[in-house]
């Protein structure tokens, strides 16, 4: 199981069907940016919480 000290800021992961990198975390949440919306100049991030933590991958360059 994933312990918070596993992710760090800049992280490439897939979560579900989503590709992004970890921005944020805490001992409550992880938040993994998606990228840009089509519609808004800020980045659209998921919030992921310790239960859903084991759902997260950790890629490699070659994986993005």
């Amino acid at each position: 199981m994933f312990r918070m000290t596993t992710f760090y800021s800049g992280l490439n992961v897939k979560y579900k069907d989503h590709v992004g990198f970890v921005d944020f975390m805490c001992e409550k949440y992880i938040t993994i940016c998606l990228g840009q919306s089509e519609h808004r100049s800020k980045d659209v991030c998921i919030l992921v919480y310790p239960s859903q933590w084991k759902e997260v991958q950790l890629l490699k360059e070659s994986e993005k």
